[in-house]
C-alpha cells in the first residue's frame, strides 16, 4: 500500500515535472519583439524601441530648432521603421542608429507645403519658332501659411499696382463716368494649394516676405543685378541697356510710377530679369477718347496733266469713345474686345485731286499706286507690345489688337504670298508671309482664317486673313512682323513703327 502510495507520488512529481518542463521550454520559444529601422530602404539596424529614436532626434536637434523657431525635430522622409519579431537578431543601441541617421539624411521639421500647379505653358516670344516649353510644378516651402497669401498679393500689385488692387478688393474704384477705367477681375491661372507637412530642413524654408515675393517675381533666389544711374539718363534708355523694355523696369521697381519719372543720378535700380512663377491675370473695362487719324482719298482728273495736283479738302481727324473690354496677363494686354464706340468727331478725310492725262491724251499715270503702306487692322486699334525687349528676348514685331477673333487684317502693301502656315500648334500659330519686293517683307501670325493662297498677288489694303489666336497666344491679337529679307531666312527684323508707319 505505501510503496503504491510512493510510486503514485512519484508518477504525480514526475507529471508535475513534465508539466514544468513543457511551460519552461514553451516560455523559451517565445520571440523578441523589436523595431528594424531602415534608410532610404537599406536596413542600418535594430532597435529596442521606436519612441527611444523618435526622442533622440528631437533631443539632439537644438539646433535645428534654434535655425526655425520649431519645438520638435522630427526623423528623415527616408527612415522607415517596421515592428518585427526575432529570436536571433542582434539588438543594437539607439545611440548608434542615431549617429547612422543624422550624417546620412536631413531631419525634418513641420513647415507648409505650397503646390503651385500648372495650367499652361510658359509665357514665350511667339515670333521666334521653337519647341513648346513646358512649365513644371513646383513646391514652396514656409514656415508661416500666411505668407503665401501675403506674396501672391505682393505680385499681383507689382503688376496692377497696390492702391488699383486696394481699391479692387475693397470695392473702392472710381466709377466711370465719361471715361476712365476699372479692375472687373483679378485672379491667377495656376491651381495653388497649401498643406502642412513634415518638410526636409535641406529645402529652402521661406520665413520673410520680401525674399518670397522677390522668389514669386524673378523665379530665383539669386540675388539680382543692379544699376547706378547716371546723370540725365531716363529709364527708357537704362531698360533697353539691359535688355528689357519699360514695362519690366517699373515692375521690378515699384517705387518708380511712371516711365517718365526723374531720376536721381546716384540712386539704384533693380535691372533682373522678371520670371513671375505665378500668372496675374486680370480684366478691365477701359472707356476712352480716341483720335481717329484722316486718310488720303485720291480722285481722277483727267482734263488736267500729270503735273497737276491739288488739295480740295484739308484732313481732319476724328475723335470716338471707346469702351473696350481688355485681359492682361502679366501686365500685358492679351485680348480687347471693343463693345461700343460713340463717335464725338467725324473724320474728315483728306481729299486730293490729281491730272492723269498725258501727252497723247491718254491716262498713263496711277496716283493710286504709291510707296505708302496700309494699316493693316480695322481702326479703333491698341498696340498692345512693341518692336522691344519683352521676358529677355528681342520683340521682333508689334502686336496689334481690335475687336477680337475674326476682325479682317489687311495686307500692308503689294506683293505675293509666298508662304502660308496652316499648322496652329506652331508657336506662329496660322501665319501669312508676303514678299513685298525691294527687300522688304512681311509676317502676319496668330490667324484664326486664311483668306488667299501661296502664290497669289495682294494690293496694298486686301483682306487676306481673319484676327485670331493660334499658336503661342494669350488673347486674340495680331502680330505683325517686317523684315529687309525673308523671316527666319536670314531676313533682318525692323520695327514698323519706325518703317512702315508712326506709331
Amino acid at each position: 500500500m505505501k510503496d503504491k502510495i510512493i510510486g503514485g507520488l512519484i508518477t504525480i512529481v514526475f507529471s508535475s515535472l513534465l508539466v514544468f518542463c513543457s511551460m519552461e521550454s514553451k516560455s523559451a520559444s517565445l520571440p523578441d519583439e523589436a523595431y528594424q529601422v531602415y534608410l532610404n530602404g537599406v536596413k542600418i539596424g535594430m532597435i529596442e524601441s521606436k519612441d527611444e529614436l523618435y526622442d533622440m532626434i528631437d533631443e539632439e536637434q537644438a539646433e535645428i530648432k534654434e535655425k526655425y523657431k520649431v519645438d520638435k525635430v522630427y526623423p528623415p522622409h527616408g527612415l522607415e521603421i517596421k515592428k518585427v519579431y526575432t529570436y536571433n537578431e542582434k539588438i543594437v543601441d539607439t545611440n548608434i542608429i542615431y549617429n547612422q541617421i543624422k550624417d546620412k539624411d536631413p531631419f525634418t521639421i513641420e513647415a507648409y507645403n505650397v503646390l503651385i500647379k500648372y495650367n499652361s505653358d510658359k509665357l514665350a516670344d511667339e515670333d521666334v519658332e521653337q519647341e513648346e516649353i513646358e512649365r513644371k510644378d513646383i513646391n514652396i516651402y514656409l514656415m508661416n501659411k500666411e505668407l503665401i497669401y501675403d506674396g501672391l498679393y505682393n505680385t499681383a500689385a507689382a503688376f496692377i499696382g497696390t492702391d488699383n488692387l486696394k481699391d479692387f478688393e475693397n470695392n473702392t474704384q472710381t466709377k466711370i463716368d465719361d471715361t476712365g477705367e476699372i479692375i472687373t477681375s483679378v485672379y491667377f491661372d495656376e491651381t495653388i494649394s497649401v498643406k502642412k507637412d513634415l518638410v526636409s530642413v535641406e529645402e529652402y524654408i521661406f520665413d520673410d516676405i520680401d525674399e518670397l515675393s522677390r522668389y514669386l517675381l524673378f523665379g530665383t533666389l539669386e540675388e539680382q543685378n543692379s544699376y547706378t544711374i547716371q546723370e540725365g539718363e531716363d529709364l527708357a534708355t537704362i531698360a533697353n541697356n539691359h535688355q528689357l523694355n519699360v514695362e519690366e523696369l517699373l515692375i521690378a521697381n515699384p517705387k518708380y510710377p511712371s516711365a517718365n519719372v526723374l531720376l536721381a543720378a546716384g540712386d539704384t535700380l533693380n535691372v533682373g530679369l522678371i520670371d513671375p512663377l505665378v500668372t496675374v491675370k486680370y480684366n478691365k473695362t477701359v472707356v476712352e477718347d480716341i483720335s481717329i487719324a484722316f486718310s488720303e482719298e485720291t480722285v481722277k482728273d483727267n482734263t488736267k496733266s500729270t503735273s497737276y495736283r491739288v488739295v480740295q479738302t484739308e484732313g481732319k481727324d476724328g475723335l470716338s469713345r471707346v469702351t473696350q473690354n481688355i485681359s492682361y496677363v502679366n501686365g500685358v494686354i492679351r485680348s480687347l474686345d471693343i463693345v461700343k464706340q460713340e463717335e464725338l468727331v467725324p473724320v474728315q478725310n483728306k481729299v486730293i485731286v490729281v491730272g492723269t492725262r498725258g501727252a497723247t491724251g491718254g491716262i498713263n499715270y496711277d496716283p493710286t499706286t504709291s510707296s505708302k503702306w496700309a494699316w493693316p487692322t480695322t481702326i479703333p486699334f491698341r498696340i498692345v507690345s512693341k518692336f522691344q525687349w519683352r521676358w529677355g528676348r528681342m520683340h521682333q514685331g508689334i502686336d496689334i489688337c481690335t475687336n477680337g477673333t475674326g476682325s479682317p487684317i489687311f495686307a500692308v502693301g503689294d506683293g505675293v504670298v509666298y508662304k502660308i502656315n496652316r499648322v496652329s500648334s506652331k508657336a506662329e500659330g496660322i501665319s501669312i508671309r508676303i514678299d513685298h519686293g525691294e527687300g522688304h517683307s512681311t509676317i502676319y501670325m496668330h490667324l484664326s482664317k486664311v483668306l488667299v493662297k501661296e502664290g497669289q498677288t495682294v494690293k496694298k489694303g486686301d483682306k487676306i486673313a481673319l484676327m485670331g489666336c493660334t499658336g503661342r497666344c494669350y488673347g486674340s491679337h495680331l502680330h505683325l512682323g517686317v523684315y529687309l529679307g525673308r523671316p527666319y531666312e536670314g531676313g533682318v527684323p525692323v520695327d514698323p513703327c519706325k518703317t512702315l508707319f508712326s506709331c
